[in-house]
Order: structure tokens, then C-alpha cells, then sequence
């Protein structure tokens, strides 16, 4: 149903309602109304938007099934064993030790696996009513080395969906993951030149590496960015409406941007956890090892950057607690809300 027929309707069931109204006279309805019926006042903007089933776009990032435990989270882990040990040369033997059990757990956790194609547009069906969100996913290789082809692919599909939509009177919104909110970003900026008419209401990026958190992603960005001829700076398209982003500082690959409406930090809950973690250890030294392995996995790179899909979700060995946080159903139902 387009927003025009809509408002109709509701002109419709208004006037009806006028007529039907009683007199002041009688307890009844007026026998001769006076005249024709007053029309309904026009829809506000956004409740013409909520009158139609708005169009959801899915981008999905990399594959990141090959990268394992990469240099940036062993990074990490050596940083973490340097707390135990301030001010002295690395224990290779406690390295060694620490991440063959931080290996074993990690070779049971999902997010460590390849993700299929449609893992984002997957857990927007959960989190959206299909009767009321349509989902369309925008395919693309998920190797960003192909970046150049793949911008004009999410350009061409953004725009036939928004003309098909339109056409419909429905809403357009927009999410994106990783590397996908990098496509999107370029995608729209060309769009606002070469296509002013398309329009995307809301916008909501997950881990997006457009404002890198650290400077080894920071240089392979710059990279792509050339190699790809992607947009150089970070600002807010002209044919968006809102931008929620959400980053969390112990994924390396997201970060807070500026230019967006709203930012939300998704990890802040790790912060008392590793206190407590650090404390069990200083007080029981035979609680080390367990220590450094929720450490790894409160703060791992790879564990935050699909959190914001999947959720997070850790148990603690050090203090034998299951903690969590639901992140994706909660902001998307909240920032996707008509």
C-alpha cells in the first residue's frame, strides 16, 4: 500500500467518523449533516513513512574464515601476559602454554568459522517481523581486494531497490557490517551525485573500519582505499537520513565516527570483568592461566567484531560466571522502530 492510498483510507475512516458523530441536541447521529465532510489533515511526514513496509538492505563484510589468530590478537595476549609479569622479559613458555589453551577454546567457538553469505540478513529476519521489514541482501565476493568491482555492484543495487521501493511508496533503510559499511558509505556518496533522488532513511553500521582503531588497520585501509578508488573521507552522505553506528574499542576494525548521528560503544561491560579477572589472579597465582584465557576472549578482536551480529557471550573460568550482553535484536528493533 503507497503512502498516498494510505492517507486516503485514513481520510476515509475519518470522515465517516465525522458523519456518524452525534448532535448535541439528540443522542443519536445528527440526521443532516451540514455540508460535506471536513478532509483529514495530511500525514505528517514520518507517519507516512510508517504507513508502508520499509525496504531493509543488508551489506555483510569480509570472510574472515582464513585470518585464525592473527597478529593483532597476539598482540593482545602479550600484552595481557605482560601484566603478570611487569618490568621482565616474556615467558615464552607461558606464551606457548597460554595460547594452546586459548587454540582449544577458540576451535569450538561458531564466530571463529566461516560465516555463510547471509548471517546478517539472517538475524535481521529474527529481529525483524517479516510482515511488517522486507530484507533485501546486497551480495558482494567478501574479499575486499575486489573493492573496485564491488562498489559499482552495491551502487546499482541500492538504486534499483530505493526506485522499486519508491515506486511503492516504501521507506529505504540500510545495514551494513565491516567491510560492507566501507562499500556502502562510497556507494552512497556516488549515489547523492549521480542518482540525487535516491534516499536512504536510516543507516546503521556494525564494526565499520571507516575510522580505524589502529594503525596496522589504519595503513591496510589507506591501501584499499587507493587500490579500490573508495571514498577518501569519512562523512555523512547527503541522501541519508539517520546514522547509528556501533563500535566497541576492543575491535580493532570498528571505532567511533564523527560524522554519524548516534554512536554506540558495545563493550563497556568488558572493563569491571577484567578487573575482577586481574584481581583473582593477583590473589590466587594458581588462577593464572585461567586468567589470561578469559583475558584473551574478554578482549578478543575477532569475538567483538561479530558480536554485534551474534551477541557476546563468555564464560569466565577465573570466576566461574557466565556473562553476556544482547547487542544486535535490541538496537535493531530500537533504531529500525516506525
Amino acid at each position: 500500500m503507497g503512502r498516498y492510498t494510505a492517507a486516503l483510507l485514513l481520510c476515509f475512516s475519518l470522515t465517516a467518523g465525522l458523519n456518524a458523530a452525534p448532535c448535541f441536541d439528540t443522542p443519536g447521529p445528527c440526521a443532516a449533516a451540514a455540508g460535506p465532510a471536513l478532509p483529514a489533515p495530511a500525514l505528517p511526514e514520518a507517519e507516512a513513512l510508517a504507513a508502508a513496509r520499509p525496504v531493509v538492505i543488508s551489506i555483510v563484510g569480509v570472510d574472515f574464515a582464513e585470518l585464525g589468530i592473527g597478529k593483532l590478537e597476539l598482540a593482545y595476549f602479550k600484552k595481557i601476559i605482560a601484566h603478570f609479569k611487569p618490568g621482565r622479559e616474556l615467558d615464552e613458555t607461558l606464551f606457548a602454554a597460554g595460547i594452546s589453551s586459548v587454540g582449544q577454546d577458540a576451535a569450538l567457538e561458531e564466530t571463529f568459522k566461516r560465516l555463510p553469505d547471509n548471517y546478517l540478513d539472517a538475524r535481521l529476519a529474527e529481529a525483524l517481523p517479516g510482515e511488517r521489514y522486507e530484507i533485501v541482501p546486497v551480495r558482494w565476493s567478501r574479499d575486499p581486494d575486489e573493492s573496485e568491482a564491488a562498489v559499482p555492484l552495491v551502487e546499482k543495487e541500492i538504486k534499483r531497490i530505493f526506485s522499486k521501493a519508491r515506486s511503492e511508496g516504501r521507506p529505504v533503510y540500510l545495514v551494513a557490517h565491516s567491510w560492507g559499511t566501507v562499500l556502502a558509505h562510497t556507494a552512497l556518496h556516488r549515489l547523492a551525485v549521480s542518482a540525487p533522488e535516491v534516499r536512504v532513511e536510516k543507516l546503521v553500521t556494525l564494526g565499520s573500519p571507516l575510522v580505524p582503531g589502529h594503525w596496522w588497520l589504519e595503513l591496510f585501509l589507506k591501501l584499499e582505499i587507493n587500490a579500490g578508488q573508495l571514498q577518501q573521507f569519512v562523512a555523512k552522505p547527503r541522501n541519508t537520513g539517520r546514522w547509528v553506528n556501533l563500535w566497541a574499542k576492543n575491535d580493532y576494525f570498528s571505532n567511533e565516527i564523527a560524522a554519524a548521528d548516534k554512536n554506540i560503544l558495545e563493550d563497556d561491560l568488558t572493563v569491571t570483568l577484567e578487573r575482577r579477572v586481574k584481581w583473582a589472579a593477583q590473589i590466587d597465582h594458581s588462577l593464572r592461566d585461567e586468567a589470561l584465557r578469559d583475558l584473551f576472549f574478554l578482549k578478543s578482536l575477532k569475538t567483538w567484531h561479530f558480536a554485534y551480529i551474534f551477541d557476546f557471550e563468555v564464560y569466565l573460568k577465573t570466576l566461574k560466571e557466565n556473562h553476556g550482553k544482547a547487542i544486535f535484536a535490541p538496537v535493531i528493533s530500537a533504531e529500525l522502530a516506525y
